[in-house]
Formats: C-alpha cells, sequence, structure tokens
C-alpha cells in the first residue's frame, strides 16, 4: 500500500515508509493516517505492538520519533495544546512499548533502549518532565490530585515517567552515564524519587489488569534501581559524574532523602516478604544497596540517627524465613533464585550495617544500634542455611557478608555502651523460647562460637569490682567519698579527663601525691581526642588487654625476638602494641617513636617504663609498655595501656589496703601544669 509523502503532517525518509509496507494492511492504513496527524490513529498505532513478532513493529519508531521532533511543549493546558499533549502521549508510549518488547540482536550494534530513546533523548526527555508536572501529584504532597486526569492519569503518567529511566538503568550503558552526568535529569529522578517513595495504594486506581498495590510495588523496586544507576560510579573511570550532594540538594535536602530512603527498605521489605513461594521472590531489588550510596558526610550520621541499621537488620529479619528456606534442589541451585543468590541479598544488607559502623564518626553508637536490633540473633538464626561459597559453581561471600559483620562488631565489645547492648541480648536469648538447629553453615557457626565468646568475655571484664572505681569514686587519696555522695560540683581533671575529685581539697592532694607523674600517661589512655566512649570503657578494655596478652605469650615472645632483630639500634626502646581494631586481635612489636597517634618522643616514657619496670610484679620482657589501637569507626586510636595505668595511676588508692592519709598544712598551693587553677584546670562533670 502506498505512503502519499505530499500533503503528510510528518517527515519519514523514503526507507522509513518502505518499511512500513511489511506491516498487516490494516497497521498500514492506521499509520498513514497518523502520519497525516490523526490522534485516534497514533493511539491505536500503539496497540499493534506486541511482544509476538515485535521487530517487525521497530518500524513505527520513525512516526513516533517524527510526531515528538513535529511539536513542542505547551506552557499551558488548554483546548488549543490538548490534541498536542495527547500526540506526544502516544507517541512516547510506543517508543517506550517498542523499547520494552523489543529484545537485543547480536548484529545490532546498539540496543533498542539505546536507539529509540538515548539517542533521541533530547525529544522525549521534556515531555516527560511535562507529564511528571502535570498528570503526577507534587512530590512532597501525594494527597493532592493531579490537575488534568482527562489527559492522562497517574497511572500512563507514571509508565512515560520513569518506565523509560528503569529500561535506561537495566539495558543502556550510554543512557547510564546520560542519568549520571545530566543536572536536570538527576533533578527530574530525585524529585520522582521522593513522589514514588511516598505514594500511597488509592493513588492509582483504575490501573487495567494490575491491582494498585502490585503496581506500586513494581514501581517501588523498579525505581530504587533507577536511583542506584543514578548516584552510582560510572562503569568507566574516564567519564565524569555529579557529585551526590547535587542529587541530594534537588531531591529537597537531607532530611528528605533520608526518610524516603527509610521509608523505600520498610515497604519493599514489606512487599517482598508477602510472596508466598521463593520461587517469585527475585533478589534483584536494589534498595538496600542504595544506602552504600548516601554515606558521605552528609547523609552518613543523619542514616544512623534515623534508625537505618535498625531499619535494614528489621528488614533481614522480615525476609529471611523466606530467604533461606529451601524448596527443592533444582530450584536451590538456580543462578538467580537459588539459596546463593537469596543468599546476595542478606549479604548485601549486612554489608550496609558493616559499612555504616565501619565508616561512622560514632561507631560505637552504631554498633549498640545493631545490637539492639538484634543482628546477632539474625545470624544465629543464618547459620541453617548451607555455605554455597564452599561450592565452586557458586559465588563467594560478599566483601562484607555476615561473617565480616560479626567480626566487625567484636572489635566494638570493649565499649561499656556496648556491653550493656550484649546484656540485653542476652536477656533477649534468655526469654526467647529455645529452638534447637542444625548448623548446615559450619564457618558461620565457628565465627558466630568465637564472637558469642567475646561477648561473654567482654560482660566478665565490665563485672569485676570495683566497677570503673575511676568515675564513681574521689581520686583524692584516702578520701572513700563516692561522687553519688558528692555536695558541690563534681570537678574531672582537665589533663587527664579521667581522675574525679570532691574538693579542691582532694585535687590538689591527688596532684601531690603522684597524679602529677601520670596525669599526662592518663591522658594518653582515653585518646586524642578524650572520648567519652573510651573514659568510661577503660575497665573492660584492660580486661581485654591482659587476657589477649596473656593468650599470645608464646606469639608475644616470638614477635620481640623478630624486632630485636629488625630494630637493632631500638632494642632498648620497644613497644608491644595490641591492635583491636581488628578481629581476632593480632599483636605487633616496634620503636616507640612508630605509634601513630601517640607522643613517643615525649621524655616522660622511659621514666615511666622503669617505673613500671619496678612496681610490676612481673615485668615484661624485651619491650618497654604495652599499647592498644581500639576501633571507633572511622577513627582508630592507640592508646597507652589502660591496664598499666589504671594499676599505677590509682595503685594508693584503689589497690592497696594501706590508704594514704594527707595533712592539709602540707599541701603545696603553688600552681602545677594542667592543674593551675582550679577554676581552670579542672572541668565540672556533667557527664559522669
Amino acid at each position: 500500500m502506498p505512503f502519499a509523502a505530499v500533503g503528510s503532517s510528518l517527515k519519514i525518509t523514503a526507507d522509513e515508509t518502505q518499511a512500513l509496507k511489511s506491516l498487516p494492511v490494516a497497521a498500514q492504513i492506521t499509520a498513514k493516517k497518523a502520519i497525516q496527524g490523526s490522534v485516534a490513529d497514533l493511539g491505536r498505532l500503539v496497540d499493534f505492538i506486541s511482544m509476538l513478532n515485535s521487530s517487525r513493529y521497530c518500524c513505527l519508531a520513525p512516526i513516533f520519533h517524527a510526531t515528538l521532533s513535529s511539536i513542542q511543549v505547551p506552557n499551558y493546558i488548554n483546548p488549543k495544546t490538548i490534541p498536542t499533549i495527547m500526540r506526544a502521549k502516544w507517541a512516547l508510549v510506543g517508543l517506550v512499548k517498542i523499547s520494552t518488547v523489543t529484545p537485543s540482536t547480536y548484529d545490532d550494534m546498539d540496543d533498542p533502549v539505546t536507539k529509540y530513546l538515548v539517542r533521541r533523548w533530547d525529544d522525549a526527555y521534556p515531555w516527560m518532565r511535562f507529564f511528571a508536572r502535570n498528570c503526577l501529584p507534587p512530590p512532597y504532597d501525594v494527597s493532592v490530585s493531579p490537575p488534568r486526569p482527562d489527559l492522562c492519569n497517574v497511572f500512563d503518567a507514571a509508565k512515560l515517567c520513569i518506565t523509560p529511566l528503569s529500561l535506561i538503568c537495566t539495558k543502556s550503558e550510554e543512557g547510564r552515564h546520560l542519568l549520571r552526568s545530566s543536572v536536570s535529569v538527576q533533578h527530574y529522578v530525585a524529585q520522582l524519587w521522593i513522589l514514588i517513595g511516598n505514594l500511597k495504594g488509592d493513588v492509582l486506581q483504575g490501573d487495567p489488569g494490575t491491582t494498585s498495590e502490585g503496581l506500586i510495588s513494581m514501581l517501588r523496586a523498579s525505581f530504587a534501581l533507577t536511583n542506584h544507576v543514578c548516584v552510582s560510579e560510572s562503569e568507566d573511570p574516564n567519564k565524569i559524574i555529579l557529585p551526590l550532594s547535587n542529587y541530594i540538594q534537588a531531591a529537597g535536602g537531607v532530611k528528605p532523602v533520608v526518610f524516603t530512603l527509610l521509608r523505600y527498605i520498610r515497604r519493599i521489605t514489606r512487599d517482598a516478604a508477602a510472596v508466598e513461594a521463593p520461587r517469585s521472590w527475585t533478589p534483584s531489588d536494589r534498595s538496600v544497596n542504595q544506602l552504600h550510596l548516601y554515606t558521605d558526610a552528609s547523609c552518613r550520621e543523619q542514616l544512623i540517627r534515623q534508625g537505618s541499621i535498625r531499619t535494614v537488620v528489621g528488614a533481614i529479619t522480615e525476609i529471611l524465613p523466606k530467604i533461606l528456606v529451601q524448596a527443592s534442589k533444582e530450584m536451590d541451585f538456580h543462578p538467580q533464585l537459588g539459596l546463593a543468590g537469596r543468599q546476595n541479598v542478606l549479604w548485601s544488607g549486612y554489608s550496609y550495617i558493616a559499612s555504616a559502623i565501619r565508616d561512622a564518626e560514632d561507631g560505637v553508637t552504631a554498633a549498640c544500634q545493631a545490637i539492639d536490633a538484634g543482628v546477632l540473633q539474625i545470624l544465629e538464626k543464618g547459620v541453617v542455611c548451607p555455605p554455597h561459597a564452599d561450592r565452586r559453581d557458586h559465588p563467594t561471600r560478599g566483601r562484607m557478608g555476615d561473617i565480616e559483620l560479626l567480626f566487625l562488631l567484636a572489635t566494638f565489645f570493649m565499649y561499656h555502651r556496648v556491653v550493656e547492648s550484649i546484656f540485653r541480648h542476652w536477656i533477649r536469648m534468655q526469654s526467647a523460647p529455645m529452638q534447637k538447629r542444625e548448623i548446615r553453615d559450619k564457618g558461620l557457626g565457628v565465627a558466630l562460637e568465637l564472637v558469642l565468646t567475646s561477648t561473654i568475655d567482654a560482660m566478665d571484664h565490665r563485672s569485676v569490682e570495683p566497677i570503673n572505681f575511676h568515675e564513681y569514686r574521689c581520686s583524692g587519696p584516702g578520701c572513700p567519698m563516692c561522687t553519688s555522695e558528692f555536695v558541690s560540683k563534681k570537678r574531672r581533671c582537665s589533663g587527664c579527663l579521667v581522675s574525679i575529685y570532691c574538693s579542691e581539697k582532694c585535687q590538689r592532694a591527688a596532684w601531690r601525691n603522684g597524679h602529677k607523674r601520670w596525669c599526662q600517661v592518663l591522658r594518653c589512655t582515653v585518646g586524642p581526642w578524650g572520648s567519652r566512649d573510651i573514659r568510661t570503657s577503660l575497665q573492660v578494655i584492660a580486661g581485654f588487654e591482659n587476657s589477649e596478652i596473656s593468650g599470645m605469650a608464646k606469639d608475644v615472645e616470638t614477635r620481640v625476638r623478630e624486632a630485636q632483630q629488625q630494630f637493632p639500634a631500638f632494642r632498648d626502646r620497644l613497644v608491644l602494641m595490641l591492635d583491636m581494631s581488628v578481629y581476632p586481635p593480632e599483636v605487633h612489636v616496634l620503636p616507640v617513636h612508630k605509634l601513630e597517634q601517640f607522643p613517643g618522643n615525649d621524655p616522660i616514657w622511659p621514666e615511666i617504663a622503669d617505673e613500671i619496670r619496678q612496681r610490676s610484679e612481673s615485668p615484661p620482657k624485651g619491650y618497654m609498655f604495652s599499647v592498644v589501637k581500639v576501633n571507633l569507626g572511622k577513627p582508630k586510636v592507640t592508646l597507652f595501656s589502660p591496664s598499666t595505668a589504671l594499676r599505677m595511676a590509682f595503685e594508693g588508692q584503689y589497690f592497696s589496703d594501706d590508704e594514704i592519709s594527707v595533712d592539709e598544712d602540707e599541701i603545696d598551693d603553688s600552681k602545677t601544669p594542667g592543674h593551675e587553677d582550679l577554676d581552670h584546670g579542672s572541668e565540672s562533670l556533667d557527664d559522669g
């Protein structure tokens, strides 16, 4: 059937016109009328596109492209612009449908999405923004009804605005770079992301063939991937991508991004948990993975503060039974839906929890949130799943999988607040009904046993009497007063941040009695920033320090000999470092000047080392003293030995039966370094 070029509304090439002759006669007639400007026939043309013979209908794409090229986006909606809007709607729907149903072929250089959408982005994108602005509810108020449902209902508008982005993210590398590099596109995606995250079921009514709740679940899952791609790194390191801050600003700031992201996690988890059989459950959703992308300084702490770790732990708890259920041998070894594939979803959640703890400025708070949310209980349930990582035909564990998360948590068991969370964990375990489980994942089972043993050790170290004596008793020599009995404001030494005094008299007496020598040592025991978490945890850290060094006695001797051979000029200036920022802890022996974040060149250390040797019942052999490296999250701090510092600095007050009494008349009122004037040399105790 011939197509007359004269009088046509649209301009298509002779080759494109010739290609239309391969269509059925009814489709050719409809195409001719669509080219001549019939809006109704343009809509009917879309109905011809189907999965059957999908490649045959690719010849309709030039009509849709020509339609979009021939019209401009109107500034207003009125009776004159409605036909133009409807033509754009059907043309965009047609391109999306062709890109969806047309498979990629090996002899085709460009995939359909790149050819029909990305390469004609300048024609399609303005109309996508138009329908988003005029036919979708506002991003921050989804209760507002769309202004023109007669032009395009919310269901069709969502497909027009979101489906092209989802297709680009999954099928076009060129398109993915477009999303990452365009300010306008990122602004558009950010606003849509907020909108979809707030959509409720009653917004999408009248969806043909799909329930509104099902459509919303599909939109959330697909757009989570779009968001992930939009702000992730490019496949090509040479291609420039926009900073994450640009996307956050476009979405309205940190708080909307954080709240919407956590809402995505909760709602997608609910949808996944509602699936009855694992066969229909897909692990392709990347909503948890998105959390990795929001770990820059602007969002990381806010996410943790708003409960992101708790949210992810809750999500894992909810979907864990679905993931670990075993269906059949054929199903369990399926490359995408099998047990190994589903385990990767768990590991993505574990990976976020680990990265949040590891990269946080306050990793102690993050670790407490994870334990309080029940991450140890989840990992105990995970041992029932066979370890497919041991098989050659399955992928290895994630970079931060379950075992890695366990070992990271164990590096925080030395902190007072974390031990309190551990106490609550064991109380919950005692009240929960006992369930005997078969341990199929032997590797996870062994790691879990080691870490749970460390939790018990932490509680034991925390329970040693007197508990944190330096926090609850006046450090004045011979003073029996507890902090709860202080009448006046409590005084904390501003030099060491450890000693507490009930009065100016006790503070001056302590300085004269030996605190002058040990003040700087105690300051090095709480770290360069004087972390409160370290200060209140010195007893637990000291307990781990003693037990670990004793347990590795042979390894310590070996390390000392190696260091003496490696550093012969510093044989008498070696220091033992217990690295508890890793699990299991490691020991190293090195010259004092090589210590990080520690005043090793200060002349006080040889003098202190000599006193340690004289006053210790079993003086260390081969090294001056020990230090401890601890993990605070992103920062890692090297501390002077808490065990040594507490024992030496408070020996007269707390470790001897003969308490020292000081005559008030003998107190030297001269000003001393670090304790000059008590109004300036001490701090009021507002957190003790």
